[in-house]
């Protein structure tokens, strides 16, 4: 059928004025109305000429072209409000429909034919940080793409996608606009138009978020790695704690035979020049020298390694530190030094540490001699104790040559003597290390703060016997 003949079906019919009273007056009434139904065609049609035509031949039915435009506006009219409901309803379902979109659970983009994301929902809003870029400035799907090589593959797949099928991209590395980086399952799908003559192809891009697993993914890696690591630093360590004990045991045997034998020669029957007799202390010197060594080393071994001998009891640090110093007080008289020891504990009784009575005069003894032999003449070594709820603490403090920040990074490495080794000040760089390593061994601290030309304060941390958990025995 013809456009005409829809409108002309579709339209309604001339309004009678009067209700007719027989049978007659109704067929006259359908007769008028079959004629301006005709001419009414022939307006439309362009044929004025035509639709006068027809309303002369009336018979009587006395119509004009004036009825036939009445008519013809009614006609519109019924069309322009049937189009502003059709236009109505079409806006309606575009609202619904793009409503349906922006709150899809998924990230999904709408992409124009030259690659820029024209529209986005609210997942992907947030997941890619398009919210206040998006209608402000041009955002290409390229952009997100967190490669070069990326970059080119979005960029050059969009021509080629099928009508017919999505295209997948699978653990592609993205990059949000705020820099976060992101992994998704990509799906790049053509959108089918909407009308003739459209501006372009539209594709409709789907993200499936796949972020947590592969950064769950890393993580199982890396801890895998990391156990990798750890197995061959064990292994490693352990190779290395039975090397040295078996080293430092084969080499313990002949500095003993070195310094039996020298003392024997020094101090046996047989005549020596003065002379023999000082190369022969330099050899009993130097075998002890090289003995304490040996046994500073298997310290070391036996601390790392967890099989150093421990046994925790309650000590008083104030009566090491006393002990300790009064060792220590020939030297320091000699360097011309003022010694003494401070509790700023005041009307509390003092509490004990949970430490081996032994190790901790060993950790003071190597504080203090290192605060004498590097003081300066007519300085000061103060050692001065505290206490908290936790711990019970000595502070070993000096007025020495002090020490360097990057002096003090390397501080507690093994046979590093920071230069001290170009001094008349004799060691070998292990004191501090032992120290440290037995202290943590006993669960304590050993710190230092130090300033060059003005001297180090050395602080021993250790839990208190009413107040820490056992220590390993």
């Amino acid at each position: 059928m013809s456009e005409a003949a829809d409108l002309k079906d579709s339209r309604p019919a001339p309004q009678a004025t009067t209700l007719w009273p027989n049978a007659a007056q109704a067929d006259a009434t359908a007769h008028r109305n079959l004629l301006l139904t005709r001419a009414l065609d022939a307006v439309q049609a362009g044929d004025l000429e035509q639709a006068d035509q027809i309303l002369r031949n009336t018979d009587g039915a006395a119509l004009t072209l004036g009825d036939v435009f009445r008519l013809y506006k009614t006609e519109l009219e019924a069309q322009s409000l049937q189009l502003h409901e059709s236009q109505m309803r079409t806006e309606q379902a575009l609202d619904w429909f793009a409503g349906l979109f922006r709150n899809l659970p998924v990230a999904a983009l709408l992409v124009d034919r030259i690659g820029m994301v024209i529209d986005a929902s609210a997942v992907a809003l947030d997941e890619l940080a398009l919210r206040h870029a998006l209608g402000k400035v041009p955002v290409p799907l390229r952009r997100l793409a967190a490669t070069a090589d990326g970059e080119v593959r979005l960029a050059t797949l969009l021509p080629t996608i099928p009508a017919d099928r999505p295209v997948a991209l699978d653990n592609m590395a993205l990059r949000a606009l705020d820099g976060r980086p992101c992994w998704a399952d990509v799906r790049l799908a053509l959108v089918p138009e909407r009308a003739q003559g459209s501006a372009g192809p539209v594709y409709l891009c789907v993200l499936n978020d796949r972020t947590a697993w592969v950064e769950a993914q890393r993580a199982r890696e890396a801890a895998a790695l990391a156990e990798h690591q750890r197995d061959l630093a064990q292994s490693s360590s352990l190779a290395k704690t039975q090397l040295l004990a078996r080293v430092s045991h084969e080499l313990r045997t002949p500095l003993n035979a070195v310094i039996g034998f020298s003392q024997l020669l020094l101090f046996g029957k047989t005549t020596l020049t003065d002379q023999d007799q000082r190369y022969i202390g330099l050899i009993q010197e130097a075998g002890k020298h090289l003995l304490s060594l040996v046994d500073e080393v298997l310290e070391i071994n036996k601390a790392e390694g967890g099989h150093l001998a421990l046994e925790p009891q309650g000590v008083s640090l104030l009566e090491q530190a006393r002990t300790v110093l009064a060792l220590q007080h020939p030297m320091a008289e000699t360097a011309g030094l003022r010694c003494e020891v401070v509790s700023i504990v005041a009307g509390q009784p003092e509490a004990l540490a949970l430490a081996d009575p032994r190790r901790v005069r060993e950790v003071l003894t190597n504080l203090v001699s290192n605060a004498i032999k590097y003081n300066r003449a007519g300085g000061d070594v103060r050692l001065v104790h505290g206490q908290d709820e936790r711990t019970v603490w000595l502070a070993v403090i000096d007025t020495g040559i002090g020490l360097s920040e990057q002096q003090l990074s390397h501080l507690f490495e093994p046979f590093n003597r920071l230069g001290a080794d170009r001094s008349s000040v004799r060691g070998h760089g292990l004191g501090l290390s032992i120290a440290r390593t037995v202290t943590q061994a006993m669960g304590g601290q050993l710190t230092v703060q130090s300033t060059p030309g003005t001297g180090s304060n050395f602080l021993l941390t250790l839990p208190r016997w009413d107040a820490a958990a056992p220590m390993p025995g």
